[in-house]
């Protein structure tokens, strides 16, 4: 008699992890039942084509008895041929696996004494297993968020995404299977959550990623490359974390695709007019909703201050002048602006508006430190511009700016708010409407008529 049976394998479970047999299972692509048997259970799991199909123990099955046999403590377990009469099962093996590990280490949890503080929930999407690896240290080491779910492309996303509900997601633009755009649509129609886009700053990847957010993605960062901008980075998706409970994803809409323009207005003349444009988180698919419609206004100027990755500006202005009449160009100290000029850059420093010699509009950094220093900013394009002046304040835009629109508002400047019901991050400019310097509530796409 043979000791041990040619198709049977029987083991005593103490000190293995399930998880791992499961595993193995998987990656035999046979079909085949593993039974677990202990005091008091005996649960089975049956595989087919490399995946859990079906799992029932006692009166549960499907996805809560596969979670209540891999929580089995020990056991003898048994593989043998087998073949499932229904299928309860319908997710990929290793997401039903990570969540069955999660709903454990949350039952686990709650035996502690002291209840653990929330951690945003996070699902890092990207084909580069050195990225997506580096990427979940910072999240869980720096920024105290979890990661729920990992996924190297958009089939895989979307099926974590149904599975943990995360709070954010990060999205590679350039993967297999299932290109950016599409995953994305899905995330917006299936499992809404706040999309920040990670790839790589160029000509080929930058239009695609200004697309995705007319989508509905909220942000877009570029790929570290060193350990300097790994600490941009993280600043910059520290910033997200802490402000993303408050985000409106309802508030976020698709915009419409811009066309090319067929003529430009001349760089000439002085300007005899400032438009002075703040946002904050979600503010830069409004900007792009207005600038790719705004018609002539004469004799006029622009300066636009967004809370962006530092390094997208040289990229957005180049990507905005093929589709605005405008001539919109990187924001650059001392350097004059003239009518029909927008310079763009992100919230940083100590930034004052004068004249050059010739009269022409000449913004100046006084100091390259910390945050905009938005006060100064606003009180010095008031006292050149007057009433000539309109600020423009767009999502999320969280600044210290209550004495500089005080300013500008008895200089006879023009203030227009957004809508807070048209924000995705609208709880700022909820409290700058408690002023009542505001002449207008508008809509971006309605804004070039109040102009």
């Amino acid at each position: 008699m043979d000791q041990f049976p040619e198709k049977d394998f029987n083991g005593y479970l103490e000190g293995i992890i399930l998880a791992d047999i499961v595993q193995l299972a998987c990656l035999e692509r046979y079909e085949s039942k593993l039974e677990v048997r202990g005091e008091g259970y005996h649960g089975t799991v049956f595989f087919s084509g490399g995946e859990i199909v079906h799992a029932e123990i006692g009166p549960l099955s499907g996805h809560e008895a596969f979670v209540e046999i891999l929580g089995c403590k020990a056991g003898v377990f048994s593989f043998t041929p087998g073949k499932p009469e229904i299928q309860t099962i319908n997710v990929s093996w290793n997401f039903l696996l990570m969540e069955a590990t999660r709903q454990i280490d949350e039952r686990n949890d709650i035996q502690t004494k002291e209840p653990q503080p929330h951690r945003l929930k996070v699902v890092v999407v990207d084909d580069s297993r050195i990225f997506s690896k580096a990427l979940v240290k910072l999240f869980d080491e720096e920024l105290g968020a979890k990661i729920v779910g990992k996924a190297s492309n958009g089939q895989e996303a979307i099926k974590s995404l149904e599975l943990e509900k995360p709070d954010l997601v990060t999205l590679d633009i350039n993967m297999p299977v299932m290109s950016g755009d599409v995953a994305l649509k899905h995330i917006m129609i299936r499992t809404p959550a706040p999309v920040v886009l990670m790839s790589s700053f160029n000509e080929k990847n930058f239009p695609l990623m200004m697309e995705y957010l007319s989508i509905g993605a909220v942000d877009l960062v570029e790929k570290p490359k060193d350990t300097e901008s790994w600490n941009i980075v993280e600043k910059r998706l520290g910033r997200l974390v802490r402000n993303i409970s408050q985000f409106s994803l309802k508030n976020v809409r698709r915009a419409k695709k811009p066309k090319p323009v067929d003529h430009k207005l001349p760089v000439e003349g002085q300007a005899e007019r400032l438009l002075l444009i703040l946002g904050g988180l979600g503010a830069l698919v409004e900007l792009q909703k207005f600038i790719t419609s705004a018609r002539q206004v004469e004799a006029l100027t622009g300066l636009v201050f967004l809370d962006l990755y530092p390094g997208v500006t040289n990229h957005l202005a180049s990507y905005f002048d093929e589709f605005t009449i405008y001539n919109p160009l990187s924001l650059e100290s001392g350097v004059s602006l003239l009518s029909s000029q927008f310079g763009i850059t992100y919230w940083h420093g100590s930034w004052e508006i004068s004249k050059d010699d010739t009269g022409n509009v000449l913004p100046i950094m006084k100091k390259d430190t910390g945050l905009l220093d938005g006060n100064k900013l606003l009180r010095s394009a008031a006292e050149l511009f007057g009433s000539r002046l309109t600020v423009v304040i767009l999502s999320g835009t969280d600044l210290n700016i209550q004495f500089g629109l005080s300013e500008v508002y008895d200089k006879g400047g023009k203030i227009l708010l957004q809508d807070p019901d048209s924000c995705l991050f609208p709880d700022p400019l909820a409290d700058l409407e408690e002023m009542q310097l505001h002449k207008a509530f508008f809509d971006v796409e309605k804004l070039q008529d109040i102009l």
